[in-house]
């Protein structure tokens, strides 16, 4: 701040809220350990004379074990889009007796010449990691125009490394081999249900191995290795499901032999609700977490509340500001309540005490300018808006999309406040202090003839915990994640909540003895309401231990 309050050049309400992505992220290069891809090669290829095919091959670590594997009579395709990426793989290969055929060109350009020309016994790699947002839109098109050839629906949400896969696939010989990295987001998010229900009735045989650490700890990515073979064509019936959960890559050699998998049942796992995330649990778990599905005492939270992002301010650091400031640019009642911080929601409520704690430590006032004439605003406040745009505040991509640039849209008063992300348990908090929230926190309102307190104390039971693990979405750094649809799938007990002791799951809450409150309610809820018997209730609570716990398992350090 200069002498005059105003922010300076170096103030970090001008600094963006996200971090840009460097080179590296938008082509999704994140290169797998050697070990890793030496073993992916072991499984996949079966004689050296096969044909392997390496989509991606960014620095050749996949090519370089391949044709460790192959002979003379063999031979790997190597496809990769960078130029310096690819002279790099051609140099660790110099000397190599097994033909290599370097194609330096995007895997979906060559893709239609491969398919006319080829057809692999395997195909191996680590297809780059790259999001929709940062998707070239030319690529994007031809992926989505040779996977339409093939069936699947195009998904703008998509990251590029399903499309690798699908489309791999489809390149492979009756009973080819298919061995590759890629995001756990396969056995979770909604832009991979295709791929999930797919790939089964591909392959005879598909084996997912889960690990508890990370194999990327630098990006906080979780990745599963995707082992298929048995390359199926005109089967109406689908193969078989494995899973096999192993600590780190260390334990794959001695862990990744056919007894130590778990065989699955596919019903049920190509739906949208239980994502293969469900496939590690027990089967006396996974049962009791169907059977809720059919319960009408359980009814999805939909049903009692909607449930949205928080506001997208386009800058949080400009937007929200403290009481201090609230008060210096004279804003009155346009300096809006406004919670950003999940640390804030401890319990089911946030209190008036929640909230004096809060703004004592935290900017807590949005701007609100909607509707409010420019040539009414405090000279304090348009000296901030002229510095702010002297900044470049108004040309990020949330602001110059308004009207005014300043007005921030979608400001209301929610009832209660969810977590997005999640770390113990989905918890929802009635809103007791006026306040809206940023979109790190969501907003849920109650429907008609819902009170929002019995809501939040229906939410305290094992199974409601449960089943946000499966319908859920977790991440590198061991924290769940619920966008608002996939809130609105919880199932909850609400018509028994009115029994429900809220005093007693507030002070356990608050104390951090989660497990204590959920007792309560697995109690009232569960047993005295919807009539589960103890069996159900204990695997409903040990389903969500074992998915919160290896989700915990995978922080980065552990």
């Amino acid at each position: 701040m200069n002498a005059n309050g105003t922010a300076t050049a170096t103030s970090p309400r001008y600094q963006s809220n996200k971090t840009p992505p460097d080179a590296r992220k938008l082509r999704g290069g994140y290169y797998t350990p050697s070990a890793l891809a030496e073993y992916l090669c072991r499984w996949a290829i079966r004689n050296p004379s096969e044909q392997v095919l390496e989509p991606s091959c960014g620095d050749g670590s996949f090519v370089l074990a391949a044709t460790e594997h192959l002979g003379e009579s063999g031979g790997v395709t190597a496809v990769e889009v960078v130029g310096d990426e690819l002279e790099k793989a051609q140099a660790r290969l110099n000397g190599t007796q097994v033909p290599v055929d370097w194609r330096c060109d995007s895997f979906f350009r060559v893709m239609p010449d491969l398919l006319r020309n080829k057809q692999f016994d395997v195909v191996v790699g680590n297809p780059p990691f790259i999001r929709f947002q940062h998707f070239d839109p030319h690529e994007r098109s031809q992926a989505f125009g040779l996977g339409k050839m093939f069936g699947y629906r195009k998904n703008g949400l998509a990251n590029a490394w399903t499309s690798f896969v699908a489309l791999s696939a489809e390149l492979l010989k009756d009973g080819g081999r298919l061995a590759m990295v890629v995001p756990a987001e396969l056995l979770q998010v909604q832009y991979a249900a295709d791929l999930r229900f797919r790939l089964p009735h591909l392959f005879r045989d598909v084996l997912v191995v889960a690990f508890d650490e990370l194999v990327f700890p630098e990006i906080q990515q979780e990745v599963v290795l995707l082992l298929a073979e048995g390359r199926m064509r005109h089967v109406k019936t689908a193969g078989r499901l494995h899973t096999l959960q192993v600590r780190n890559g260390d334990d794959l050699p001695e862990a990744a032999g056919a007894s130590k998998t778990v065989t699955h049942a596919l019903e049920g796992t190509s739906t949208d609700e239980m994502k293969w995330t469900s496939l590690f649990l027990e089967k006396p778990e996974l049962q009791t977490l169907r059977d809720a599905c059919a319960n009408p005492d359980l009814g999805l939270l939909e049903s009692f509340a909607s449930v949205d992002v928080g506001i997208v301010t386009g800058r949080n650091r400009f937007f929200v500001v403290d009481r201090h400031d609230a008060k210096r640019l004279q804003l009155g009642d346009r300096a809006v309540n406004i919670v950003g911080r999940t640390s804030a929601l401890k319990s089911l409520r946030l209190t008036p005490g929640d909230w004096t704690e809060y703004e004592q430590r935290h900017p807590s006032k949005l701007l609100d300018l909607n509707g409010w004439r420019e040539s009414l605003f405090p000279g304090a406040l348009q000296e901030y808006l002229h510095d702010a745009e002297a900044h470049g505040v108004h040309q990020g991509y949330k602001c110059r999309i308004r009207k005014r640039w300043f007005d921030v849209p979608s400001v209301y008063v929610p009832d209660g406040f969810m977590h997005r992300q999640i770390h113990h348990a989905p918890l929802i908090a009635e809103n007791l202090v006026g306040a809206t929230a940023t979109d790190t926190i969501h907003r849920v309102r109650v429907r008609p003839n819902v009170h929002i307190g019995q809501l939040c104390a229906s939410m305290v039971n094992s199974l409601t915990f449960a089943w946000a693990e499966v319908v859920g979405r977790s991440y590198g750094g061991g924290v769940l994640e619920l966008e608002p649809r996939e809130a609105e799938r919880l199932r909850v007990p609400y018509r028994f909540a009115n029994d429900v002791d809220i005093e007693y799951v507030d002070k356990k809450l608050r104390e951090g003895a989660i497990e204590a409150a959920t007792d309560h309610g697995d109690r009232v809820l569960l047993r005295n309401g919807c009539g589960l018997s103890e069996d159900d209730i204990r695997h409903a609570r040990t389903a969500w231990l074992r998915l919160r716990g290896r989700r915990h398992r995978r922080r980065q350090g552990r």
